[in-house]
């Protein structure tokens, strides 16, 4: 066990407790993360099943349509419902099955402003997008669903060494991580190293959703003063959503990959890869 539960663990609905033994004999308690699906669903059609940590659900909605480029802020969203699964008949049998686990299966429906919405990319044939808890670009029906247009940027400078902070500024405020080892987190921090909002959830690409739907449901977007800091690897997928939203620089505690780097030097876009103490790599 990596930590302590909080004290009110037992009411989030984004950990559990499981009964583990510990050396073979000693039987012992251990908090662990929870993995739940949530359907996403635009003007009363199904876009999106993706497996995400309970919590912050309205954001992760919010900042998926704005990464698929379905909305360019909050206020073309006329609303956002949240509507619980029966976690009560999830325990004994369930709506939704994977195998031997049942889940609740919670759902958002969003309507979209002006009457009308964009038919959501799951009803074209052929199409249609699947999330799991460690991609980004599950279901994609071909290459070209791959490339989006981006909005332009404005570089910014900052220093290497505000960089190496922030990650360790941002796990102090990963409460579940603490508790269970097993979360991944995005931070928007300001420029000169305030954080604003942070977000955990199992899927690092869910995290990063979360964070920027925060601030596009307060339709705060550009984020074109902000940095992101993600808890693990700078994929390309990971990039492509800061860049959605006009994040000019993106700090990863973990490796960046050759789509991420081409992509973030192509925009002009400031990348710090293994991002700590006295180290990093920046990407030029």
């Amino acid at each position: 066990m990596i930590g302590r539960m909080p004290p009110d663990a037992a009411l989030s609905p984004a950990l559990r407790t499981v009964t583990v033994r510990r050396r073979g004999e000693r039987v012992d308690e251990d908090v662990i993360v929870v993995e739940e699906p949530l359907e996403i669903r635009v003007g009363g059609k199904p876009l999106v099943v993706t497996m995400r940590t309970p919590g912050n659900d309205e954001e992760l909605a919010a900042g998926f349509l704005h990464a698929e480029g379905m909305i360019a802020g909050g206020a073309e969203i006329a609303s956002l419902r949240p509507v619980a699964g029966d976690r009560t008949a999830a325990g004994g049998g369930g709506s939704t099955r994977i195998r031997v686990t049942s889940f609740a299966g919670d759902r958002i429906d969003v309507t979209l402003a002006g009457g009308g919405a964009p038919a959501p990319p799951a009803a074209e044939p052929g199409r249609e997008f699947r999330a799991t808890a460690a991609c980004g670009v599950c279901g994609k029906a071909s290459m070209d669903d791959l490339d989006q247009d981006l909005p332009p940027i404005a570089p910014v400078e900052c220093r290497p060494a505000l960089f190496e902070t922030l990650p360790d500024r941002l796990r102090t405020e990963q409460t579940l991580f603490h508790a269970t080892g097993g979360i991944h987190a995005a931070g928007i921090f300001t420029l000169d190293g305030e954080l604003l909002c942070v977000r955990e959830d199992i899927g690092r690409h869910n995290a990063v959703d979360k964070a920027i739907g925060h601030f596009v449901l307060r339709d705060a977007l550009p984020l074109h003063d902000r940095i992101l800091v993600v808890s693990g690897r700078a994929g390309f997928e990971l990039v492509q959503k800061a860049l959605m939203a006009a994040i000019p620089a993106m700090v990863s505690v973990g490796a960046a990959s050759s789509v991420a780097v081409d992509m973030a030097t192509a925009a002009g876009m400031t990348l710090y890869s293994f991002a700590g103490p006295g180290r990093g790599n920046l990407h030029v």
